[in-house]
């Protein structure tokens, strides 16, 4: 079978003077059919010995490993020689020993699916495991399971993400594998475990396979891998819900929100009904769960959690918190109207929240479901030229300081006279606003002197 390369790829392995292959997920994916990935290459040189134009800028990336980049153009090309590798504990190797030899650089590596190697000059793929069989059949299997898995506890998450955004079934010995060396995920850092847990919760917009990402949490929870990355979640598994609002146990019901709601929301998904446990525990209910939800979000994505950036962790704190508002639909137009306002940046990410957790009790259909209210104000909002932030008032400090207003008093005024404005539109013209101003500012100077 003839694997498409970009033409600069052609004319490095015909240039290098020593032997270069294609190796990994570009192989695999170009055998099954899906769309390419990276461009990874490997030899048994340095990349230091490839005879290279000066067209191609190399950059090494990882002296202990021999990783370099290589660079034309846009294209952009990844090259490790062959290389054994020791491992004690995490995910970097203990050892390192470069080799000429291309199957104990197989051997090494940790799927079979990626570890057929493609010969571009002579158009030969080059399989010592039985990798080639396993992309047909749609497999996911370790050479062997034990030794690969042992030997660095991050491809046992990587097993589940390949799986899912591939599409392939986990072979039956490396799942008993990855369950029993679960707990070498400890020693992975919060960086890498995060890194997986992202790209599965985005597995489906990988290679198009539908309903990936749920069949990811659902892989996480069956195997017990989601102790060493939520523990909470655990917690949920067989939980049961009132069965008048809920068809499912809280954990089932997550991964089914996670499945229900775009990428942008899905972290929250999983956050958003983890304190349910805690609630009926400490009172024998499930209600204010989204207050204890918000936190475990909070410690959980946090230093000493998953390490997510502080402004990640604010998103999804925010959306948790506010998922049940207005659940019943009884809050007053007035409040859902600075409601949405005070969330406006967001609003629109917390409505596919709440789509996505309704849908996920199993009692509504996305026709039933209907137009969120919330939706509707917001567009009453900016159809009606309401202000939503204090810089959209036709007034600012300076002319409240003309009008007789100082210091924290401007500030309090324009916090008022937003509220004001935010529920009647019409009112926000300046001759209005800086009258107020002028009233206020006469009112407080008459207050500081009876006071004296």
């Amino acid at each position: 079978m003839k694997i498409e390369v970009p033409k600069s790829l052609e004319l490095l392995v015909k240039s290098a003077g020593v032997p270069v292959y294609l190796v990994g997920g570009y192989v695999r994916n170009s055998l099954r059919g899906l769309k390419p990935t990276d461009i990874d290459l490997t030899g048994p040189c340095p990349v230091s010995a490839l005879k290279l134009s000066p067209k191609y800028r190399v950059k090494t990336v990882n002296f202990r490993l021999g990783t370099a980049q290589i660079k034309y153009g846009k294209e952009v090309y990844e090259y490790t020689p062959f290389r054994v590798e020791n491992y004690d504990k995490g995910h970097t190797p203990s050892e390192v020993f470069f080799t000429t030899d291309i199957r104990q650089d197989a051997l090494r590596r940790d799927f079979t699916c990626n570890s057929v190697y493609y010969d571009i000059l002579a158009d030969e793929l080059i399989d010592f495991v039985g990798g080639i069989s396993d992309i047909e059949k749609g497999i996911l299997r370790c050479h062997k399971p034990e030794r690969i898995l042992s030997s660095d506890g991050l491809r046992i998450l990587r097993l589940v993400r390949f799986a899912c955004s591939l599409g392939f079934k986990i072979e039956g010995a490396t799942a008993t594998a990855a369950m029993a060396k679960a707990e070498l995920l400890k020693d992975i850092t919060p960086e890498r475990k995060r890194e997986e847990l992202d790209k599965m919760l985005v597995a489906d917009t990988v290679n198009g396979v539908d309903q990936a990402h749920y069949r990811a949490m659902k892989l996480l929870g069956k195997m017990g891998l989601f102790k060493y990355l939520i523990p909470e979640v655990e917690q949920c598994i067989s939980l049961m819900q009132n069965e008048k609002y809920h068809k499912y146990d809280v954990a089932e019901h997550t991964f089914r929100t996670v499945a229900y709601a775009p990428p942008k929301v899905r972290l929250a998904a999983l956050f958003h009904d983890l304190g349910k446990a805690y609630c009926m525990e400490k009172h024998g209910n499930m209600h204010g769960h989204e207050v204890v939800s918000a936190r475990i979000a909070e410690r959980r994505m946090g230093y000493y959690g998953l390490r997510y950036s502080n402004d990640e962790i604010a998103f999804v704190k925010r959306l948790v918190l506010n998922h049940m508002y207005d659940m019943s639909g009884n809050t007053s137009d007035a409040k859902v109207r600075r409601f949405v306002a005070r969330n406006f940046d967001v609003i629109d990410d917390l409505v596919d929240l709440i789509n996505a957790d309704k849908l996920a009790t199993g009692m509504v259909t996305r026709e039933q479901v209907g137009e969120s209210r919330f939706t509707a104000v917001k567009w009453d909002i900016i159809e009606s030229g309401a202000p939503v932030y204090i810089g959209d008032l036709e007034i600012d400090g300076t002319d409240c300081h003309a009008a007789g207003l100082d210091g924290e008093q401007i500030g309090a005024f324009l916090k008022d006279m937003l509220d004001i404005c935010l529920l009647n539109p019409q009112l926000n013209n300046r001759e209005w606003l800086f009258e107020h101003a002028r009233m206020r500012a006469e009112s407080l100077q008459k207050d500081k002197s009876e006071a004296k």
